[in-house]
């Protein structure tokens, strides 16, 4: 109904566009509108300092809900910490839109006896961006993710489940810049953790 009576409808990749179009919006009503951030706040970011030196800092910019799955991500980060010992788990964005969730994800961290998880809660990203290695995304699901574009803005190669518009902006859409990150299926712990694994090593 929605789609017949509309004048224009939007979205945001070219997937969603086709999608629109198999459940029945006309293509001339359909306009693609990408996601777009400021990439010059982002670009030239300060570096680890000296102590953040000996890690390796997968960031996750998130709210820690679970649509974002952070369980998952953290049962990956235990098996990949046990190849890279030096890999460092931040998790940085709000805790209190799923209290209940969020301390289920404070009790895994405990439970598994993990080190060099941060939960940061909400951060301004720019201090903590030019400090990460790789950003991380473990969703269930997503539309064109903003905190892959500003890792991108700020030279990060990105890991993210296939969710959304995550595989066309890792892996390109008609573009020649090569891949910028490792895409993994939905809600798997060995692929997430293979990842983490192959990224930190080609750090």
């Amino acid at each position: 109904l929605a789609y017949d009576t509309a004048d224009v409808v939007t979205c945001l990749f070219d997937h969603a566009r086709e999608l629109q179009m198999e459940l029945g919006c006309p293509e001339e009503k359909i306009r693609v509108t990408p996601n777009g951030i400021l990439v010059e706040g982002l670009s030239d970011l300060p570096g680890k300092n000296e102590e953040e030196k000996q890690y390796i800092n997968a960031g996750a910019i998130l709210r820690v809900t679970p649509i974002k799955d952070v369980k998952t991500m953290i049962q990956a980060f235990d098996f990949a910490k046990k190849q890279v010992e030096n890999l460092k788990l931040w998790i940085m964005g709000p805790t209190d839109e799923d209290e209940k969730y969020a301390r289920e994800c404070f009790e895994l961290v405990e439970t598994l006896g993990l080190k060099d998880v941060v939960f940061t809660g909400r951060i301004d990203v720019r201090e903590y961006l030019g400090r990460m290695d790789m950003t991380i995304l473990t969703s269930i699901s997503e539309g064109q993710p903003l905190t892959i574009l500003e890792g991108f803005a700020a030279h990060k190669p990105a890991i993210a489940t296939d969710v959304g518009n995550c595989y066309g902006l890792i892996h390109g859409e008609g573009d020649s810049f090569g891949d910028a990150g490792i895409v993994t299926h939905i809600m798997n712990v060995e692929e997430i953790a293979e990842a983490m694994v192959k990224l930190g090593r080609e750090t």
